[in-house]
């Protein structure tokens, strides 16, 4: 007699949006969606609408934003029920142990108080996102930062009746504040900043008009009269940037504080189903359970075949593929088809040029037209040449009308840049002003060619976070520099030390392929997950205080699947394929 399926024990609701002209506690609210869902985590998403008569099949309850819950979550809580709240009181303040903030002064225009601009700071060692010594938020001038500090934007002004504050709030300056920025009362937990907003705000920035501000130090000079990706950079050049070890005078981004975020909602996810003795499970991000992957691109520009060759052979050295960006004219026939035909399976992508080309969706699908006919396929990746960037999202939609399904425009020009300047070391997709989740895949390029970009010394702090955070380890070198001293060299001792650390190196096409295919598993029980295409070394980690790995600071157990697991077939947590 076959087992009943469990329910999913997890929900996750968002509260409905207030009217317009009406201030908020979050933007983007449904974006929690895309988040856990690159996360692969098994939670069931709840219809407002729905979530009271969905209650009793809950252990766990995640909401987002501010509004008004029914009172049969009271109830709920009272039963035994555990509830995270992200930014939203809900009428149900004294269940968390705090009350709203009142504006400081009132009259029209006034209503809910929000964070503004900070910081998190002080988190609590049980909770915080970062070991011991990781150096977030050692911004320059600030001094000792206890617990690092996470950059938000937005959210809930809450003042504390009778919870426990597991961290603060700084303001935008890193003034202290009394402010709390994560509180815990029993079962129940309050992240008081815009956490989901935040975390689109830092991967994506803000439009782009005019250039960006510059650093003060001379090493970020994006006052430079050409419009690209990082002058809508929202991170702080102080605060959010820390020393790279061994290059006095540099800072870089070496945190990449989304992710930092992503992993905070995680560990109180995790914090409250061990409480409730929940198993959670959840898909992986990389094949066979492996901690981070790693990414080789090239941008051609010159598209001269000494250096082309001079490429060829460090990557048949590294034996590793890489993703070649190729800008017009290209490279010859004979050249390309050596690049293809490579023992290493390297990729051919699209390099658009607006810089001595107009930014414009007419010259876009010129380049790529003539691209596809050099290259005798449709290519999946693209980055822009200088990274060129101009407006907000627009250009996501040239590439969803041609074809491309990742793009690499977000991203690091200037040396003091170096790291993630966009928050993230993950695939991602975009969200549109109107809160649309786009079907195009971003994975920004932190760092352009070691020894002529940055320093040598830099790739340790990348490999360090793309382990740290389980994401993608992404290094650009150009064939045009691959002939001058040390950057072969750099470029396979980075490929050497990401294998010795266990990342495997795959192109833009491969990573987007797994990730495509991933997200298409679906969930149907607590313990079953349907994969609908084949997903080579899928694994699931289940939460389990006796597992063998640790994430997040969490101990989980580890099923893998198959190599080649059939599509359509059900793989079981803790079990395997079935």
């Amino acid at each position: 007699m076959p087992t009943p399926a469990l329910p999913i024990p997890l929900g996750v609701c968002v509260l409905p949006a207030p009217h317009p002209n009406a201030a908020r506690a979050v933007r983007y609210p449904e974006y929690v969606h895309e988040i856990l869902g690159h996360v692969g985590l098994c939670y069931a998403a709840i219809p407002y609408t729905e979530l009271e008569s969905r209650l009793p099949e809950l252990r766990i309850l995640v909401t987002v934003g501010e509004g008004k819950l029914p009172e049969a979550v009271r109830a709920w809580v009272e039963d035994g029920g555990a509830w995270l709240s992200l930014a939203g009181l809900c009428g149900l303040g004294d269940l968390l142990g705090a009350e709203p903030l009142p504006a400081t002064y009132s009259l029209w225009a006034s209503g809910l108080r929000s964070l503004g601009e900070g910081y998190l700071e002080n988190l609590s060692e049980n909770l915080s996102p970062l070991p011991p010594g990781y150096p977030l938020g050692a911004g320059e001038g600030l001094g000792e930062r206890l617990g690092g500090g996470l950059h938000f934007f937005g959210g809930l002004a809450v003042s504390p009746t009778d919870a426990t504050v597991l961290a603060t709030c700084t303001d935008s300056h890193g003034r202290p504040s009394e402010l709390p920025g994560v509180l815990a009362r029993g079962k129940c937990r309050l992240i008081a900043p815009d956490l989901v907003g935040s975390v689109v705000h830092i991967q994506q920035g803000r439009a782009i008009t005019r250039d960006g501000i510059p650093s003060s130090d001379g090493t970020g000079p994006t006052h430079d009269g050409v419009l690209k990706s990082d002058d809508g950079q929202v991170l702080d050049w102080h605060f959010d940037r820390q020393p790279v070890p061994g290059v006095p005078g540099l800072s870089g981004f070496l945190t990449p504080v989304a992710d930092a975020w992503v992993e905070l909602l995680l560990q109180n996810i995790f914090a409250l189903a061990s409480l409730q003795e929940v198993a959670l499970s959840l898909l992986w991000y990389h094949p066979c359970g492996a901690i981070a992957q790693g990414h080789l691109s090239h941008d051609t520009d010159g598209n001269n075949p000494l250096d082309a060759e001079a490429l060829l052979a460090a990557l048949e050295e590294a034996d590793a593929p890489g993703t070649w960006c190729v800008i017009l004219p290209g490279y010859d026939d004979a050249l390309l088809q050596k690049i293809k035909d490579a023992d290493q399976e390297h990729e051919l992508a699209t390099h658009y040029d607006a810089l001595d080309h107009p930014w414009s969706e007419e010259e876009f699908r010129s380049q790529h037209e003539r691209l596809v006919a050099l290259f005798g396929a449709v290519p999946v990746t693209n980055k822009n040449h200088y990274l060129r960037w101009q407006g907000d999202t627009e250009f996501y939609g040239w590439l969803e009308r041609v074809g491309i399904q990742l793009d690499q425009s977000k991203g690091t020009s200037k040396t003091g840049e170096v790291g993630f300047n966009f928050g993230t070391c993950h695939l991602y997709r975009p969200v549109a002003p109107d809160g649309t989740v786009l079907p195009v895949w971003e994975l920004p390029t932190p760092t352009q060619d070691l020894c002529i970009f940055a320093p040598p010394e830099a790739a340790t702090p990348l490999l360090d976070a793309a382990e740290r955070f389980y994401g993608i380890a992404h290094f650009l070198f150009h064939p045009a520099h691959m002939r001058k001293p040390g950057v072969a060299d750099a470029l396979k001792a980075v490929v050497a030390e990401g294998k010795r650390r266990g990342m495997v190196w795959r192109t833009g096409r491969e990573l987007v392929q797994w990730e495509r295919a991933r997200r298409k598993a679906v969930w149907v029980s607590a313990t079953e997950l349907e994969l609908p295409e084949p997903l080579p070394g899928a694994t699931v980690l289940t939460l389990d205080p006796s597992g063998d790995v640790e994430r997040w600071g969490f101990k989980f157990r580890l099923s893998t699947s198959p190599p080649a697991p059939s599509p359509g077939r059900s793989f079981l947590a803790g079990k395997g394929e079935s």
